[in-house]
């Protein structure tokens, strides 16, 4: 009884004495930010900071519903940007920032460039929900307030100093700048949005432009590459002097007329035009020879001079970029990338189902990437996300694309550009904007919660049906790879995924039908009808459901497809597309799976065999079957 009084007595005194009963304030845990909250910036603001400013300001009184003052004297609580926040970014690295609580307000300073305004989108995006999903999607919540830590100290670095893809949003500006791209061949963020990492003179297989090889084909064959016993203009020779002077020429003269000196970085390309005809020369082959016999011991050479005089010249933010590409992949020995040499890496042969450092596939990568990251300090990766064959068809490498960034990362890659649909605006079907979505958010971060991000995604893309999109998505990913599990891109369409079943196909079949049977508006219908063509394309090359190859109204199906992709837009197939998709020949759409459609593909001797067979198969269901699934089989 006694130790129970005691107990008691403790309790009313520490009452009795606690902060608020002396009368003081308790130090609240949290800030919130509401529409009483003004934007500070400095007296005479930067057009860095002025832009900033703008974008804050206008997203929170979106948010609020009621506009937030942006001034240089508050009366009351303030979000500060830049100088007028006067916190410490010396240490930061270039274009990273801080967002920093002090004594109940909200300071963002960021370093470089760009800083200060990706600052600002993480604070909106962290603590308002703003999200920036496609160039025509943002969404911000309406509220009353959000709560901000009182003891917020977040401190970001950009995990790549180069960060770019292609698809369709990310050409935009606000969507790049929201989302942390950062090359400038796809768009161009403005001065003050911070300015984007430009290629100056031509982005890739820039060797023949530089070294004139069309020119000098005649009066200087010695200037071309000796491959396979001749000479041809395919490549330069990179061990002729002449070449080497005559590309550093034209490398000067485009420093001359586009170099930036306020840029951050401006990178020159001088890349090896997009073939295999390596020169053979006695010198050539001697470099090599000395340089562990790696093709790419003369492409970096080749580079390195050129950079070497570059640097001389004073252009201290510019880099000289180079191919490990094709015969050029492997890295070479006793030779290394000058500091101001990009070597930029490519996965073009790499399996699309498993992740970069799988052990059943891409070994010769990984090797590749282990070596060159060993070293260059300012290695790049080109990789691939699109089947450039049949790119209307389902590619299903959602499982792979935030491994392979991280394992990037991990590499010590300095800058990343992942090659998908560029040629999106004239075939946009399947997902295009949901994995540019997905690149662009691991880019910024590749640790990031990608399930989260993706599942925001599909709700505001496609509305309530996002779980039923959701669902579709993983079971593409189950099925990644062909009978073997790998995938490529260049595979047919019928061979990016292992066999579905048909019940597995009818299930997907109804998981497309819910999705739109709960779209609430006409832009939520449109875009998942765009994304299931590619499941229709999927399903006529392989037979399944409406397309079965024993049924009658298989043909039917393909005509619907055709008009339904013509209606969306689609005017090319595939990368290498050459003519006009609606000079198709009518019985080729028919009677033919869509990996055979090509303009003039009747008159290949198969697809006529394929055409003759199927119209009179057509009558007779079963042996429609059976000569359509031996044409699925011949293109797969």
């Amino acid at each position: 009884m006694k130790k129970a009084v005691s107990l008691i007595l403790c309790l009313c005194l520490i009452t009795a004495f606690a902060p608020g009963a002396l009368g003081l304030k308790t130090r609240a845990k949290t800030l919130t930010v509401d529409a009483s909250w003004s934007v500070l910036l400095p007296e005479s603001p930067t057009e860095y900071e002025s832009y900033a400013a703008g974008l804050l300001s206008d997203s929170l009184s979106e948010a609020f519903g009621t506009p937030v003052e942006t001034t240089a004297s508050p009366r009351g609580n303030y979000i500060a940007l830049g100088a007028a926040a006067g916190v410490d970014v010396s240490g930061v690295a270039e274009n990273g920032y801080r967002i920093k609580a002090i004594d109940g307000n909200i300071h963002i300073a960021g370093a470089g460039n760009r800083g200060l305004q990706a600052g600002v989108c993480r604070f909106l995006e962290e603590y308002f929900g703003r999200k920036v999903y496609t160039a025509d999607i943002t969404v911000i919540p309406e509220t009353d307030g959000a709560a901000v830590p009182a003891d917020a100290d977040v401190t970001y670095e950009p995990f790549f100093e180069y960060a770019d893809t292609d698809w369709l949003s990310p050409c935009d500006a606000d969507y790049s700048l929201a989302n942390g791209l950062t090359g400038g061949t796809y768009r161009r963020l403005s001065y003050e949005m911070g300015g984007s990492v430009d290629y100056i003179g031509g982005f890739c297989h820039t060797m023949g432009g530089l070294c004139e090889t069309a020119k000098y084909a005649e009066s200087h064959p010695e200037y071309l590459a000796l491959h396979d016993g001749e000479r041809t203009t395919d490549q330069p020779c990179l061990t002729n002097p002449d070449v080497l002077e005559i590309a550093t020429k034209n490398v000067m003269k485009i420093l001359e007329e586009k170099h930036d000196p306020d840029a951050p970085l401006q990178i020159v390309s001088v890349t090896q035009n997009d073939n295999s005809s390596f020169c053979e020369c006695e010198n050539c082959k001697a470099f090599e020879a000395a340089h562990g016999g790696a093709h790419s011991a003369t492409v970096l050479n080749f580079a390195n001079q050129i950079a070497d005089t570059v640097k001389a010249a004073g252009y201290d933010n510019v880099a000289i970029d180079t191919f490990a590409y094709l015969y050029s992949q492997s890295a070479p020995e006793g030779i290394v990338p000058r500091d101001n040499v990009i070597v930029r890496l490519c996965s073009i042969f790499c399996c699309s189902s498993h992740p970069f450092d799988s052990l059943i596939c891409n070994e010769d990568f990984m090797r590749d990437l282990e070596n060159w990251s060993k070293l260059s300090d300012r290695l790049y990766i080109w990789d691939y996300a699109t089947n450039y064959s049949h790119t209307c068809c389902v590619y299903p490498d959602f499982g792979v694309l935030q491994r392979n960034i991280q394992i990037l990362y991990e590499h010590n890659v300095k800058g990343v550009y992942v090659e998908g649909n560029y040629y999106v605006r004239s075939c946009d079907t399947e997902f295009a904007e949901l994995r540019a979505y997905m690149i662009s958010k691991c880019l910024q971060d590749p640790y990031c919660d990608i399930s989260k991000e993706v599942d925001g995604f599909l709700d505001a893309y496609y509305g309530p049906g996002g779980k039923f999109m959701r669902k579709i998505i993983n079971l593409y990913t189950l099925h990644a790879g062909s009978y073997d599990g790998h995938m490529v891109i260049y595979y047919g369409s019928w061979a990016c995924m292992r066999p579905i079943s048909s019940a597995t196909a009818e299930l997907i079949d109804g998981y497309w039908a819910a999705a739109k049977c709960l779209a609430e508006t006409d832009d939520q219908l449109a875009n998942i009808n765009r994304s299931e063509l590619s499941w229709r394309w999927y399903k006529s090359c392989g037979g399944k459901c409406e397309f079965s190859f024993f049924s009658p109204k298989r043909g039917d199906e393909n005509e619907k497809l055709y008009h339904d992709l013509l209606d969306a837009g689609v005017t090319v197939l595939n990368e290498a597309w050459q003519g006009d998709i609606r000079e198709i020949d009518p019985d080729v759409i028919r009677y033919c799976v869509p990996d055979r459609w090509q303009v003039g593909a009747e008159n290949d001797p198969t697809v006529q065999k394929m055409i003759k067979y199927n119209k009179l198969a057509e009558k007779f269901p079963p042996l429609f079957g059976f000569f359509a699934f031996f044409q699925c089989l011949n293109v797969s």
